[in-house]
């Protein structure tokens, strides 16, 4: 399944913003609606995918952004493509589960199609988030509404436009994002019972086989610190871009699986405070 890039000729930070103004527009109706952000992030992500792929879910939304049962409806549907994504065997009921989304193109479509393209699904929700660092930015998108507001009334008034703030008008350049974020920022710990045993590449095939073999950068064991006296070793799993541990965890602080029958808890590493 092809799919194109939807930042192609975009320049500057400003032109990311505008291009994504319809899609932030979806996420604040998401936060407005009780979601949490990580959530909420990882949804709109999807259904950027999904317009990219021929699926028009987002003019779906956006026709439909006063119909309360239409917004919910249809991004609950989402959610259960990210469950999908998330299990290790292919959905039972795949059919019935996603009829909104499914009416949204002319190609068949169920979980089942999501099951079977997830690494292509999981690499591009991944670039997504990485490019949604600036578009799901608060601060940074409320000095773009006030920049959108400001040239407004420039216009109305017959004015000169004012100066565009320097954060807006900063070069964006996709290739340089995953360098952006730290080793911290793209790594999930995993901690295991004890009696439990795993090689590096047994973890990173795992997460190879779930997610595609652009998902991981690196797997290293590290000593322990702060873990319960059940489990006596970790590893670190550090990312290509730090969707991927949006797109695991999901909303849980500590999500828990199974690498070839053997029990594993992954959560984020402890960002430190100055």
């Amino acid at each position: 399944m092809a799919s194109s890039s939807r930042f192609s000729g975009i320049d500057s930070v400003y032109n990311l913003l505008l291009f994504h103004k319809t899609d932030r527009d979806i996420y604040d109706r998401l936060i407005a609606h009780g979601t949490s952000p990580v959530v909420a992030r990882n949804i709109v992500a999807l259904l950027v995918w999904l317009d990219i792929t021929g699926v028009n879910a987002i003019s779906y939304l956006s026709d439909n952004f006063n119909n309360a049962f239409a917004f919910i409806r249809l991004t609950a549907e989402a959610e259960t493509i990210l469950d999908c994504l998330r299990r290790d065997f292919p959905p039972r009921e795949s059919a019935l589960a996603i009829p909104v989304i499914a009416s949204l193109t002319t190609q068949p479509l169920d979980l089942g199609f999501f099951h079977f393209h997830r690494h292509e699904a999981a690499e591009r929700i991944a670039e997504i988030l990485a490019a949604g660092r600036f578009f799901f930015d608060d601060a940074l998108f409320a000095t773009f509404r006030r920049y959108e507001a400001a040239m407004e009334e420039a216009r109305r008034c017959n004015s000169a436009s004012p100066p565009m703030p320097p954060e807006l008008a900063r070069p964006y350049v996709p290739a340089t994002l995953a360098a952006e974020t730290s080793a911290d920022q793209r790594s999930l710990i995993l901690s295991f019972l004890m009696g439990s045993s795993f090689t590096e590449q047994e973890i990173a095939v795992y997460f190879a086989e779930k997610w595609g073999d652009n998902c991981v950068e690196r797997v290293v064991f590290e000593e322990m610190t702060s873990l319960p006296t059940s489990a006596h070793f970790c590893a670190r799993v550090i990312f290509k871009r730090e969707g991927y541990v949006a797109l695991v965890l999901h909303d849980s602080l500590v999500f828990r699986f199974a690498i070839n029958g053997k029990q594993v808890w992954a959560r984020r590493v402890e960002q430190r405070r100055n």
